[in-house]
C-alpha cells in the first residue's frame, strides 16, 4: 500500500505538521508514504527526519508522478489534505493521468473561512470569476461549489473532530482521528524554571504565556482578547509576558496593535524559531491559553496546539467548544464560555492565586493527553481505513 498525501501548501504550516507525523507513523507500520506539496517540499525536515518521499509540483509534474505510480502497480490511495483549491487541483491533475481512489481530509469549517474572506474583500473582486482561479485572491481557499463536488466524488472522508462529519455526504465513508504531538512534549517538566524564561529574554519571575499560531480573519478578535487580558494583568501589577510565534494575515497587525495596550509585553519569536522548536519554547510558559468561544468556526476545528498544550502538563484555558466538549472545567482544564478579555483574565488570576489547583489541572490535562493523543494510534486507524477504501 502506498499513500500519497496531497499537501495544499508547503511544510511551513500546522497542517503540514499533521501530515509529517502521520506519514512517519504509517511508515513505521510498514506503509509506504509520499507527500506531494503544492509549494516547495524542501522544508520537510523542519519537523524532524522524514521517513517518506517529499515531492513538489514544481520538481515533479503531476503527469510524471502519476505515470511513475501507475508503472509500479502499487495499491495507491491519494489523500487530499483538505479540499482547498491547491490540494484539489493536485489531486485532479493526478487523476487525469491515472485512476486512483482518493480520500479528502477536513480540519476546519471551510465555508466559514471562505465567508470571512468574502466579507473582507470588495464586492467587485468577489464577483470576478478570475478571483477563484489560479493567481486570484480567492484561489487557495475551498470554493463553495467545487469543494463539495470534490468530496462527493471521494472514496473516503477523514476529519479531526466528530463535528466535521456534518460536511460529509452520506454515501462517502468517514473516519475520525485525533491529531497528537511529539513524545518529547509529554516529557516536559510541568513547571518552567527561571532559566527556561531567561533563554527568551524574559525575567525568571515573570508570569509567562505562549501563543503559537497564525492570526487570521477568523480568530483575530479572539487573539486580541488574549493579548488585552495580558495587558490588564500587567495593569494589576503582575509582571507578565506573552510569547508569540506565527504570522499575521493581511492587515490584521495594526488592527490588533491599535487596540491592545501590551505591545511591550509581546515577545515575538516569528522568524527566530521554526514549528519544530515550539515544544522547547513551551517550557517557558506557566499557563497555556487557546482563546475563543463556541461559534461556527471553532465548533468545527481542533487547534493543533491543543495536544501540545495538554501534554505539556501546564494548566490549559480553552473554549467550551470542539475539544473542550470532552474536557471538564476545573478538573483537567478551565473552559471559556464567552471568550471575552475579562473572562480570560479571571481564569488567569484564578490559576495564579491557586498554584496547587493549577498544578493539579495541568497533571490531569496531561493524563487526558496520554489517553487520547498518539500518532501511532491515529496512524493505525488510518491504515485500516485505507484498506477499506482499497477494498
Amino acid at each position: 500500500m502506498h499513500i500519497i498525501f496531497l499537501n495544499y501548501g508547503g511544510f511551513n504550516s500546522p497542517s503540514a505538521m499533521h501530515v509529517f507525523h502521520l506519514a512517519n507513523a504509517l511508515a513505521d507500520q510498514g506503509v509506504r508514504c509520499s507527500v506531494y506539496s503544492y509549494n516547495d517540499a524542501g522544508q520537510a525536515e523542519s519537523f524532524g527526519k522524514p521517513k517518506f518521499r517529499a515531492l513538489s509540483r514544481s520538481s515533479t509534474p503531476p503527469r510524471r508522478l502519476a505515470a511513475e505510480l501507475a508503472a509500479k502497480g502499487e495499491d495507491c490511495v491519494l489523500h487530499s489534505w483538505t479540499p482547498r483549491d491547491t490540494a484539489r487541483d493536485l489531486t485532479m491533475s493526478l487523476l487525469k493521468a491515472h485512476s486512483f481512489p482518493y480520500v479528502v481530509h477536513m480540519e476546519d469549517n471551510e465555508e466559514a473561512i471562505y465567508a470571512a474572506m468574502i466579507r473582507h474583500l470588495p464586492a467587485e473582486i468577489v464577483a470576478d470569476p478570475a478571483s477563484s482561479e489560479p493567481g486570484g485572491v480567492l484561489y487557495g481557499f475551498s470554493h463553495p461549489v467545487r469543494y463539495r463536488e470534490f468530496i462527493a466524488g471521494a472514496k473516503g472522508y477523514t476529519c479531526i473532530i466528530e463535528s466535521l462529519l456534518d460536511f460529509k455526504p452520506e454515501h462517502v465513508p468517514g473516519h475520525v482521528f485525533f491529531p497528537a504531538c511529539e513524545e518529547t512534549v509529554f516529557a516536559l517538566p510541568p513547571r518552567p524554571t527561571p532559566q527556561d524564561k531567561e533563554r527568551w529574554g524574559i525575567p525568571g519571575d515573570c508570569a509567562t504565556f505562549f501563543y503559537p499560531g497564525n492570526v487570521h480573519l477568523n480568530n483575530a478578535d479572539e487573539v486580541l482578547a488574549l493579548y488585552c487580558a495580558i495587558g490588564l494583568l500587567r495593569k494589576r501589577g503582575v509582571n507578565a509576558r506573552i510569547i508569540k510565534f506565527g504570522h499575521y494575515i493581511q492587515d490584521i497587525p495594526e488592527a490588533v496593535f491599535s487596540r491592545m495596550e501590551c505591545r511591550d509585553a509581546l515577545v515575538d519569536l516569528t522568524g527566530r524559531i521554526t514549528q519544530a522548536d515550539v515544544p522547547e519554547v513551551m517550557r517557558a510558559a506557566d499557563i497555556l491559553i487557546q482563546p475563543g468561544c463556541d461559534n461556527p468556526f471553532n465548533r468545527y476545528r481542533f487547534p493543533c496546539k491543543l495536544p501540545l498544550f495538554l501534554a505539556s502538563g501546564r494548566p490549559v484555558i480553552l473554549p467550551d467548544s470542539n475539544l473542550g466538549k470532552r474536557l471538564k472545567h476545573g478538573e483537567n482544564c478551565l473552559l471559556l464560555r464567552e471568550g471575552a478579555t475579562e473572562e480570560i483574565l479571571a481564569n488567569i488570576l484564578f490559576l495564579l492565586r491557586n498554584p496547587d489547583k493549577a498544578a493539579a489541572i495541568g497533571i490531569a490535562g496531561r493524563a487526558f493527553a496520554e489517553e487520547h493523543f498518539s500518532w501511532e494510534k491515529s496512524a493505525a486507524g488510518l491504515k485500516d481505513f485505507y484498506r477499506e477504501v482499497l477494498e
